[in-house]
């Protein structure tokens, strides 16, 4: 097996394990079993029309023998019960993205203990979002049952937790790169106290010749002489092409910061053909590949030896 098939297989791993362990958490049947147990003072009234509930998915709703506050979202549970939002949401099949340009953020409703408190309009304009889709989707089948809602869930967790686990994933690569630099200074014995390097979480570390490594944001690292950055290095794990763009913003925004005389370094999840185009016109003096690091001890030498024996050198 090629390092790069050996690369995908664990990327494929962690990421079903992890989705695994969230199904198996069961947070989506905790929110149904309160929905349905959810005790509100004068009980609720659904309007259909103003809650825009399309009337014939209604009824097959209730041909079904389907409980409507199971599938038909309504202001008093989004109020009383904040993070029915999930439920709501997940069976309409709309991701928070999708749901934040049109209604508002429900990250924070959605929390384990949420307390946030939804407004009269804010819950109305969730209800309707939820409604008029979910309807939507009852009367896109002959035979639309629970089950269905229940897929829904299911499947809108997975691909939900799919861009999580990228995020876990890359946040393991870059402390991965991070505790790879520390063990490496101590090996070489560039740090002026070596009990330094036992200290796992330090945000700077003292070495020889009067430079200082500092761990940050916007850079990630960076390698301090005299107070200034003489060296700089962004971490950027992500590995999803989509999210190319985005990424090269802040990469932008981190290097702006650095002097501009500094030497400035890129280690990066993927590189697409538009990234490498950017990526040249900001000067960057190189990039390397994230994995290659943490897995080719060859590409780790180049790497030890541009930054330490040429750039801080220099």
């Amino acid at each position: 097996m090629s390092v790069e098939e050996r690369r995908r297989l664990s990327d494929a791993i962690e990421r079903s394990v992890t989705i695994a362990r969230r199904i198996e958490a069961k947070a989506d049947l905790e929110i149904r079993k309160e929905i349905v147990e959810l005790e509100i003072d004068g009980g609720i009234e659904y309007d259909r029309a103003e809650l825009c509930i399309d009337e014939e998915a209604w009824s097959r709703v209730e041909e079904a023998g389907i409980a409507p506050r199971l599938i038909f979202a309504h202001p008093k549970i989004l109020q009383a019960l904040p993070r029915s939002s999930f439920h709501y949401r997940n069976i309409a099949l709309l991701p928070r993205k999708r749901v934040s340009g049109i209604a508002g953020s429900v990250e924070a409703l959605e929390k384990q203990e949420s307390k946030v408190k939804v407004s009269d309009d804010r819950a109305l304009k969730l209800c309707r979002l939820y409604n008029q889709v979910i309807g939507s989707l009852v009367l896109s089948s002959d035979s639309w049952a629970m089950e269905d809602g229940y897929r829904n869930i299911l499947a809108s967790m997975g691909i939900s937790l799919d861009g999580t686990i990228r995020n876990l994933i890359g946040q393991k690569a870059e402390a991965g790169i991070k505790r790879r630099i520390v063990d490496w200074v101590a090996g070489a014995g560039l740090l002026t106290r070596k009990a330094d390097a036992n200290e796992v979480g330090r945000n700077s570390y003292s070495l020889q010749q009067g430079v200082e490594l500092r761990f940050g944001s916007e850079p990630d690292v960076s390698f301090v002489r005299g107070g200034d950055a003489v060296v700089v290095i962004e971490i950027k794990a992500g590995k999803d092409p989509a999210g190319a763009l985005e990424r090269l913003g802040a990469i932008k925004k981190s290097f702006d910061r650095a002097p501009r005389q500094c030497k400035k370094f890129l280690v990066v999840g993927v590189v697409t053909t538009e990234m490498r185009r950017e990526l040249q016109e900001m000067h960057i003096d190189k990039d390397f590949n994230i994995d290659d690091l943490l897995e080719d001890e060859r590409a780790w030498k180049d790497f030890v030896n541009e930054i330490f024996h040429h750039a801080l050198r220099a």
